[in-house]
């Protein structure tokens, strides 16, 4: 049989509790067993006693070498067990606590109800209380916000005192005063908030700096990021469609001045009419004013233009000083920029407000369209008065033009327009603008505003993506009125210093021959006509886009003044009732004579282009006199074969005449050298690239075929001063050949 030694498991077989459970059930059975001998006892005994001592020994060393963590252990342990006592001491005590106050509330209940609708009663009284110190404080508060124009705080303070006094108050007749006031100071402050839009639209939003010289007209971005404005040109519905317009929260802070930023000060303005339920009251009402305020923030920017200027307004409309006119433009368009800005964000706001819950009927909502569409309108009755347009046109219907424009029918300038009916606003009442003018009115202030309102119409051209009303009143008014206004004067002008029979015998003073910088005379009419293309020169750089009609029109004048400078040629050569020439006259027009007098050395010295003295190393005296000699024999080769003498007639007797064709040969050259560099200075102008358009003198391409014209009037004068100068050169031969034949023949 097996001994039970043998029977129990290897201890190291076996962990933790059932180890040590079962190693000691197995000891157990070996001690008191019956059947194990005494030395098998013994001999496990001692075993067991030894590893108890190696045990006992190795415990004491533990504890000896972790005494304190022992230590602390034991002391957490009874702590730990004392806290575990003493609260389930505690809780037993509540516990019976509780069923006491269970017991005591059930006997209780009828009386805890009436005390519980006793404090609720005396909670709501308290609560009505506070609402009417509340009620009390609001005009206080409402002078304090909208002193310090914190116009939100004040919407949402007035509009929750009559929710409380049309709600929970709403019985109390001692508050039925206040409660008239409120409701009364809140009917009344959508005016207040709609006046300060108003002034924050046309007042608040433009520049202080806008009238200094030299300043961006166009604001910067820099301006527009103090302002807090955004990018304005993108339209209202294109900003709707993102989620930041949608979510934006408007914010008003106690601490700070509200209209340090624009954008959030109109923002804060929208909101709360939008809180007053005034919000399409407010848009209507700044539709229908938008003509009145512009139209004082014209009279505003022209009462700053006349006291920069250190004159008094009511004596600037006396006086031609289209500089005025110039910056009063620039200066309103300035502010037309901020405000259309200002209103660019006052809608952006409207439509976010709109998109939450708030519609508004077409009829009452307006778009930036119709701002700029306002704009242009009001532009276009100032520009009238300043360029004088119904004077300017009735003028026009009445005068005659003074010359023919074969290329061009000026009759269009003076067709009789319809008489436009007196514009209406949105309340029936007619536009009666009263404007102060900076400068006398008329048609030729255009030449000063034109490049700076052109830049301005492409301006808002590209904004609205369409033609602009403007554009079509400026073209209306040049192509109708101002080319015809241009056509008379030049006409008149020209018409008077050629009119009469001495029209080419009057020449310039010594104070104006000194100012041209000519050494010799000019004919009066010469000067005059110069002046007149001059003039017709300076408009066609004032007003690019019609330089071709100016051009058109210096064609014209030319073509009049080159013929009653022939006409007047052909009244000194002729003689008779049959129209015959002179003999000079005709010798002039031979042209084997011309041509043999146009290669002599002495006619090419006498070219203004060439400006050469005649070379003697060249000709020689001997060369000269044998060209002298050849002249002589070709003039007299031309003579009448006859014996007869030269008839009286057919000389040039009067002197005065002589030097009425010296004054025409001498004018026609000079004149005929101002117009060859106008023209070749167009004609360079053509042959460049495109200029900028910042550049003063930029012209668009002229046409060529008018162009040629030009060249071949200059042309036609270069060949009227040379036959002058040769009639002169040959009309001193026929003298001598008229006094000298007969001496000959005798």
């Amino acid at each position: 049989m097996a001994s039970p030694t043998d029977r129990r498991a290897p201890p190291q077989y076996q962990t933790g509790k059932d180890a040590s459970s079962s190693y000691l059930m197995s000891i157990v059975r070996t001690l008191s067993s019956s059947t194990a001998d005494f030395e098998q006892r013994e001999r496990e005994k001692t075993r067991i006693e030894k590893a108890f001592r190696e045990s006992d020994k190795r415990l004491g060393e533990l504890v000896t070498e972790n005494y304190q963590d022992v230590t602390k252990i034991l002391q957490a342990f009874n702590g730990m067990t004392k806290s575990i006592n003493e609260s389930r001491d505690k809780i037993h005590k509540i516990k019976e606590d509780l069923n006491s106050c269970k017991t005591l509330l059930h006997f209780k209940r009828d009386e805890l109800r009436k005390l519980w609708k006793d404090g609720v009663e005396h909670k709501a009284v308290l609560s009505m209380l506070e609402q009417v110190e509340q009620i009390k404080e609001v005009q206080d508060k409402m002078n304090q916000y909208i002193g310090n124009k914190h116009y939100l705080h004040a919407t949402d303070t007035i509009v929750q005192a009559v929710a409380m006094l049309e709600g929970p108050l709403n019985g109390v007749e001692a508050l039925r005063e206040v409660k008239f006031d409120l409701v009364n100071i809140r009917d009344r402050m959508h005016e207040t908030l709609i006046e300060e839009l108003t002034r924050q639209i046309y007042e608040r939003s433009l520049p202080t700096s806008s009238l200094q010289r030299g300043s961006q007209m166009r604001l910067s971005r820099k301006d527009a990021n103090v302002w807090g404005w955004s990018d304005w040109i993108d339209s209202p519905q294109k900003k709707t469609d993102g989620a930041e317009t949608a979510y934006y929260e408007v914010k008003e802070d106690l601490n700070s001045n509200p209209e340090e930023n624009l954008n959030n000060f109109i923002a804060i303005l929208t909101e709360s009419l939008f809180v007053l339920k005034k919000l399409p009251d407010a848009v209507e009402r700044l539709k229908i004013g938008m003509k009145g305020s512009l139209n004082k923030l014209i009279n505003t920017a022209t009462q700053q233009i006349a006291e920069s200027s250190g004159q008094q307004l009511d004596s600037m409309v006396n006086h031609v000083q289209p500089k005025y006119l110039t910056e009063l433009l620039k200066l309103i368009f300035q502010h037309f920029r901020c405000v259309a800005q200002t209103h660019q964000v006052f809608l952006d706001n409207v439509f976010r407000l709109t998109s939450s819950g708030m519609p508004l009927h077409g009829h009452v909502l307006y778009d930036m369209k119709d701002v700029w569409s306002e704009l242009q309108a009001r532009l276009q009755i100032l520009l009238s008065e300043y360029l004088d347009v119904s004077n300017t046109m009735s003028s026009r219907q009445q005068a005659p033009s003074g010359f023919d424009e074969p290329t061009m029918d000026i009759s269009q300038y003076f067709s009789k327009k319809r008489a436009a009916k007196p514009k209406k606003d949105a309340m029936g009442l007619s536009d009666n603008w009263h404007i102060v003018k900076v400068c006398k009115p008329g048609a030729f202030n255009i030449t000063a505003i034109y490049k700076p309102l052109r830049l301005f119409i492409q301006e808002v051209e590209e904004i609205m993506e369409n033609t602009s009303g403007l554009q079509e009143f400026i073209t209306d008014f040049v192509k109708n009125a101002f080319l015809g206004e241009v056509h008379a004067r030049i006409s008149e002008n020209i018409d008077v210093a050629t009119r009469g029979f001495d029209a080419l015998r009057n020449v310039i003073d010594e104070k104006t021959r000194r100012e041209l910088g000519v050494p010799r005379p000019l004919l009066l009419s010469a000067v005059t006509v110069d002046s007149s293309i001059q003039e017709l020169q300076e408009l066609m750089h004032d007003l690019p886009d019609y330089a071709d009609q100016f051009l058109n029109m210096i064609c014209n004048v030319l073509r009049d003044y080159r013929d009653k400078c022939n006409s007047a040629y052909r009244d000194i050569v002729q003689h008779g009732s049959d129209e015959k020439r002179v003999i000079s006259a005709l010798w002039a027009k031979d042209d084997d004579i011309s041509r043999f007098l146009r290669s002599l050395p002495t006619w090419r010295s006498l070219q203004p282009r060439q400006g050469k003295e005649l070379d003697r190393t060249i000709c020689s005296e001997e060369e000269i006199r044998a060209l002298n000699s050849k002249e002589a024999v070709i003039l007299i080769s031309t003579l009448s074969t006859d014996e007869s003498l030269i008839p009286q007639q057919e000389i040039i007797t009067d002197v005065t005449q002589m030097r009425t064709v010296a004054n025409v040969h001498e004018s026609l050259e000079w004149f005929a050298n101002r117009l060859e560099e106008f023209a070749e200075s167009l004609t360079s102008q053509n042959s460049l690239n495109p200029v900028q358009d910042d550049l003063p003198t930029e012209l668009p391409p002229i046409s060529e075929k008018t162009l040629q014209s030009l060249k071949l009037l200059v042309q036609d004068f270069k060949d009227l001063a040379e036959i002058c100068l040769l009639l002169l050169h040959l009309e001193v031969r026929v003298h001598c050949f008229y006094y000298l034949l007969p001496v000959a023949k005798q």
